[in-house]
């Protein structure tokens, strides 16, 4: 019986979804993803000082990022887009060609300033 060698692979596929600032947004995301069977992992991200400070007790803010599986992101985007809450972040751009894109545009403004 052969066994799977999982030394050089790679599984990992998480990308950066959205963020979530309040509870009861996170309940409607989490809602729609179990129902249609999308898995996720949601990362809480620490307050400062001054938050937990001036924060309320009763108050729904949050600040946590959600990840997702690559192979889901068209069909997450789809269920939740007209969740008002949510900040979704880029991930269909490939990052060298936005820096080629950005080098390309400082070029081009530099040849109109020389004119």
């Amino acid at each position: 019986m052969s066994s799977i060698i999982t030394e050089s692979q790679n599984f990992d596929n998480e990308v950066l979804f959205c963020n979530i600032f309040s509870q009861r947004d996170k309940k409607e995301l989490e809602r729609i993803f179990l129902k249609n069977r999308i898995s996720y992992y949601i990362d809480w991200q620490k307050q400062s000082l001054w938050q937990r400070l001036f924060s309320r007790k009763g108050s729904d803010r949050i600040n946590c990022f959600v990840k997702i599986n690559r192979s889901e992101v068209e069909k997450a985007y789809g269920l939740v887009k007209n969740i008002q809450g949510l900040k979704f972040k880029d991930i269909t751009g490939d990052t060298e060609r936005r820096a080629v894109t950005k080098r390309a545009l400082m070029d081009e403004a530099e040849d109109l300033d020389e004119e």
